[in-house]
């Protein structure tokens, strides 16, 4: 039997206040039926519970317009259930989608991608993903370089600083770190790992996607330990700050399964109230990011 993790809440209400028009969703996986899209990875848990049908009736009650698809690593690289979903939706102004790539991928498809809404590659290169030869990343970053993609970073905190002699010398391609970096947050900021990224943001490619601050965080609800640190991210590079709800919340471990609004409400203590801050995050900088 294969590990089975909590089901998102599917009684999504509305955050409140409901965030901004044209609001945009950076990371939201969505999975198939197995028997037409079948799992590539040897896994060892389920797949999540969440079609796109779901995805699109959170995202409405939510109150968000647009959404990056990113595509599921279990599917490896077999994009078809991606390459379906953004056929189906033939909606460009409100969905785009990032994939994982390898160097099998042939231009030919990449470019394939490119004219469905594809613009970006995630690269998970923490540890427990087993090491990602720094040349090999090199060589795809090329690659999402010659498409006008940007990069998206799937590390753990202390990644960031053993690939930062790589990392540092990419300047002419936009970079997302994701869900805040994964570090620990009870080490404060002043951990190095943070330093770090805050010195990098202050690079005009650098962004931050303050994700996961609720997964990320020591407590099941409320989370004040992420709030410093969205904040913080925030305060350094608030033109280059991205969200996203990371739905339908793949292995979830915690204890308790929060409501979707929630995560946008704990973004609203990130800006501490600030709309024309709010409108950045959630507006200005995923459109200029993804083309919107």
């Amino acid at each position: 039997m294969k590990e089975r993790f909590p089901d998102w809440d599917r009684n999504t209400r509305a955050p409140v206040p409901l965030p901004p028009q044209n609001s945009c969703d950076c990371q939201v996986h969505v999975y198939g039926d197995t028997d037409k899209y079948p799992v590539r990875w040897n896994i060892q848990h389920e797949i999540p519970d969440g079609n796109f049908d779901d995805a699109r009736r959170v995202l409405k009650i939510l109150g968000f317009s647009r959404a990056v698809l990113v595509h599921p690593s279990v599917y490896d690289v077999d994009y078809s259930l991606l390459v379906d979903l953004l056929t189906e939706a033939n909606d460009p102004a409100s969905y785009k989608g990032v994939v994982v790539i390898k160097d099998t991928v042939a231009d030919k498809e990449l470019e394939d991608l490119a004219s469905l809404g594809v613009c970006g590659i995630r690269f998970h290169i923490a540890k427990r993903y087993d090491a990602y030869p720094k040349e090999a990343f090199l060589k795809s970053v090329d690659r999402a370089r010659r498409l006008g993609w940007h990069i998206r970073l799937h590390l753990d905190g202390a990644d960031f600083l053993e690939y930062a002699d790589v990392l540092e010398t990419l300047h002419d391609v936009d970079i997302v770190i994701d869900h805040m970096g994964r570090v620990d947050f009870s080490l404060g900021l002043q951990q190095p790992a943070v330093q770090w990224m805050l010195k990098m943001l202050q690079r005009p490619n650098w962004w931050m996607m303050v994700s996961n601050g609720n997964r990320t965080s020591a407590q099941d609800e409320g989370w004040s330990d992420a709030v410093p640190f969205g904040k913080a991210y925030i305060a350094a590079a608030p033109d280059r700050i991205i969200w996203a709800s990371d739905w339908p919340h793949v292995r979830w471990r915690k204890a308790r399964m929060m409501n979707d609004a929630e995560e946008v409400e704990l973004l609203y203590r990130y800006v501490d109230g600030d709309d024309a801050l709010l409108h950045k995050v959630l507006v200005s900088n995923p459109a200029r990011l993804h083309g919107f």
